[in-house]
């Protein structure tokens, strides 16, 4: 529930703070007092977008703070609320900064977010019910979400969803076949030609590296000879080469070590250098051996890596490019070859996944039927109580194709008057009977809905005080189950109230300032007694008011 909201800099508030109670929470006041700026703060503070001119004092920022204590199980599961929330208070406070120079910053629970995670967060936690908000009854496509809240399907819905996802793959491969198959011909001399073209050398990096290094090597294989001797020259030339000077050094070296024996390891190292310049020079006349130029082996080097080029310039850039296309290419081709048979198997597998769907689809259905039946007596009942005494309510069903629902279309339709033909919500309501009719489906919706807050503004328009008495019984009645703020000018509704709070208005310092007083004792019997009779009350609206709490209370 929210325990507490607190607003600085906002609209016609400079700095207050509400406590709300878990049950009905009643705000009155003089109209343009800014009942409605508590509302717009709430809203703001969940995610909608704050005018730079709601900032009462454009040199300070505007802060919004909500604190929500979380205790439904179910509610603390959720992916939005779980990411934030801290089981050790139970508490979710979210605080929202704006100024009219700089961006806002919004966080939650100390943690910054984005505007799109505080909505997320957002409509897991307040239900907003205000004349714009009465837009939801008048969609269809809302119909069918709020009558699938009521029904019980069980796991049906999950097993339809995976079926109707295989229906739908089968039905794009099989629109994509059919694509293919009105250029079939020229599709098919086209992607032979690729697939040939890519099937003639390996689609391989290293392949085509290797080639490219040879190419290089054939290409400079004269002046590769003239280094390998011009090298050879310098180590093995027979008066001059570095062999043969390893040699003359021997003699010297020898009469050193006759002299001191202590110098031997030295004649051990030259040897060993004399071996390694012998070894180089073998290496040396190994790799002239293989510098052969063969003109035909060179051409057909030269016209692989031509090769290779064209494809990186067709189906690259690069031979990964080259193989990923490949692979979709002969898949095509594939599918293509095998048209008759592919196109006769993927209409098989949709006749049998139609058929199935069918049977799954009948099961909501009827799921939806039931529902739609209770749903007809709950809501023809709470309007009835509510003055709209002639109601006919009923949710008809339209056979449409499959979809992810299923595939029923569902309308509300609606007749408040005695005689008059059943039609859509969207032509029939008004916005009084808009306002209760909401009403009645929260009422029916309550044991599914798991948002734990409902705020009502202007529900009470075009109801009289008879009604107002059976619409406040009914607002206490959902507030056992949901918390539930309402904005009212009757005195009928706000004697239901387990905490009533007054807005009003002030001038300060030559400014209207908003304040929010809560009542009670004396001070609530003299409000509802001046929503009664105006500003001056007598003994008799102060008598009649007191009975009203009492009669209210005693419900």
């Amino acid at each position: 529930m929210l325990t507490q909201l607190t607003i600085r800099n906002f609209g016609l508030i400079d700095d207050i703070s509400i406590d709300f109670v878990n049950g009905f929470n009643i705000l009155t006041g003089e109209t343009g007092a800014g009942k409605s700026i508590l509302i717009d703060a709430l809203r703001s503070v969940l995610g909608e977008r704050i005018d730079s001119s709601s900032i009462r004092n454009p040199q300070n920022p505007c802060i919004i703070e909500a604190v929500f204590d979380i205790t439904d199980p179910k509610l603390r599961e959720l992916e939005e609320i779980k990411e934030f929330f801290n089981p050790e208070d139970h508490q979710i406070i979210i605080q929202r900064v704006h100024s009219a120079t700089s961006s806002g910053k919004i966080k939650i629970n100390g943690l910054s977010v984005t505007v799109g995670q505080l909505k997320n967060l957002g409509n897991h936690l307040i239900d907003f019910h205000g004349p714009h908000d009465h837009q939801m009854l008048l969609s269809e496509e809302q119909h069918l979400l709020m009558l699938d809240q009521l029904a019980q399907f069980k796991n049906t819905k999950e097993e339809y969803a995976k079926v109707f996802m295989a229906y739908a793959q089968t039905r794009k491969d099989l629109n994509s076949l059919n694509t293919l198959g009105e250029t079939r011909q020229r599709d098919l001399d086209l992607l032979s030609h690729q697939v040939k073209e890519l099937e003639a050398l390996p689609l391989s990096t290293e392949k085509y590296e290797a080639l490219l290094q040879e190419e290089t090597k054939l290409n400079n294989a004269q002046k590769l000879h003239e280094h390998i001797q011009n090298l050879l020259g310098l180590l093995d030339d027979e008066e001059t080469g570095a062999n043969i000077l390893l040699r003359k050094a021997f003699p010297p070296l020898r009469s050193l070590t006759q002299i001191d024996g202590q110098s031997s390891p030295l004649l051990d190292q030259l040897s060993g250098i004399q071996e390694q310049c012998n070894d180089l020079i073998s290496q040396l006349n190994g790799y002239a051996a293989g510098l052969h130029f063969d003109e035909q082996s060179a051409q057909g080097i030269h016209d692989q890596c031509e090769a290779y080029a064209d494809i990186k310039r067709k189906y690259g850039p690069n031979l990964d490019d080259a193989q990923h296309f490949y692979i979709a290419a002969k898949e095509k081709l594939d599918l293509i070859k095998n048209f008759e048979h592919n196109d006769q198997k993927l209409r098989d597998d949709l006749k049998t996944q139609e058929k199935e769907l069918t049977q799954i689809a009948q099961k909501i259905t009827k799921c939806r039927q039931k529902a739609a039946d209770d749903l007809k007596s709950t809501i023809e009942s709470e309007l009835k109580e509510l003055g709209i005494l002639h109601v006919n309510f009923e949710a008809r069903f339209e056979k449409i194709p499959f979809n992810a629902q299923g595939h029923d279309k569902i309308v509300f339709y609606l007749s408040p008057n005695a005689g008059e033909e059943l039609k859509p919500l969207a032509q029939i309501v008004s916005s009084g009977e808009a306002a209760r009719l909401m009403l009645a489906l929260k009422k029916a919706l309550i044991k599914v809905d798991p948002i734990p807050v409902l705020i009502f503004d202007e529900i009470d328009a075009q109801i009289g005080g008879r009604l107002g008495t059976i619409t406040g019984k009914k607002l206490k009645e959902l507030s056992a189950c949901r918390q539930v703020i309402l904005i009212t000018h009757l005195p009928q509704i706000a004697s239901f109230a387990d905490r009533h709070l007054k807005v009003s208005k002030s001038v300060k310092a030559g400014r209207a300032t908003t304040q929010v007083l809560l009542l009670e004792g004396k001070s609530r019997v003299e409000e509802i007694a001046q929503m009664m009779s105006g500003s001056n009350t007598t003994k008799i609206s102060i008598s009649h008011a007191q009975d009203m709490l009492a009669q209210a209370n005693a419900l």
